[in-house]
């Protein structure tokens, strides 16, 4: 029989006919201060995520100088106050209680290749399900940044970058931090982020789970679907 000669082009066309159930969205780059405005005076750039109900969140800052929230694990680098030393941090501004444009006073997450990137991977069995929100702030670094996020099966779910939001500066300045962020409803395993010279410095790691409502199938709905299904099936047959 044809159809079975041509499998691969076969089962892409069935794909189409089937209703996309969740897509990934990307989160831009945008300027950040604080992680939630409304409880940080003066804070007018915050975290997309913020007041948003999940049904776990995490936020690591790296105050307590270590890397321990939950389910997350990291392919390099670590705390800066500990990789790094006691000074130059560049952490979100408001890490040290002050917006002041300054985040020497707060701790970050720094690896010393910014082009090899940093890997932040989630637990599932940890965390009871993979996040559907994670979010990371870019703090400082040289030449362009990328971001790349993955689902459960390590596919990427798209990228950002390069982007060139880099400035010369390396004394805390925090105009330049910028959140990178995705969500998938089908949760997501990892994220990448990387820039192109020298160290990279990152803060504000976030990721948080919302359920998807289970939406039950009519019987007249799964009639009609199923209806669909046969009529893509036969065109399929007589198109191979």
């Amino acid at each position: 029989m044809k159809l079975l000669k041509k499998p691969l082009t076969w089962l892409a066309s069935v794909a189409l006919c089937l209703p996309t159930l969740a897509i990934a969205g990307l989160i831009n780059p945008a300027p950040y201060q604080c992680f939630d405005g409304s409880v940080t005076p003066g804070c007018v750039a915050d975290s997309p995520f913020a007041g948003k109900n999940f049904n776990y969140f995490y936020l690591e800052n790296f105050e307590d100088h270590q890397l321990n929230t939950p389910g997350i694990s990291a392919s390099a680098g670590g705390v800066t106050s500990v990789v790094y030393g006691p000074r130059i941090h560049d952490s979100v501004d408001a890490d040290d209680g002050v917006l002041d444009g300054n985040g020497l006073a707060g701790d970050s997450y720094f690896s010393w290749s910014g082009k090899d990137g940093i890997t932040f991977s989630f637990d599932a069995n940890e965390l009871g399900a993979l996040p559907t929100h994670v979010g990371i702030v870019w703090t400082d670094g040289l030449g362009a940044t990328f971001f790349e996020a993955f689902d459960s099966a390590d596919v990427s779910l798209g990228s950002i970058g390069p982007v060139n939001i880099a400035t010369r500066g390396h004394a805390g300045q925090t105009d330049e931090d910028r959140f990178f962020g995705i969500t998938n409803p089908n949760g997501i395993s990892s994220i990448f982020i990387s820039n192109a010279v020298g160290g990279i410095e990152v803060d504000h790691l976030q990721y948080g789970y919302v359920a998807q409502p289970v939406v039950p199938v009519s019987e007249p709905s799964f009639i009609f679907l199923f209806g669909i299904g046969l009529i893509c099936l036969f065109r399929l047959v007589k198109r191979f």
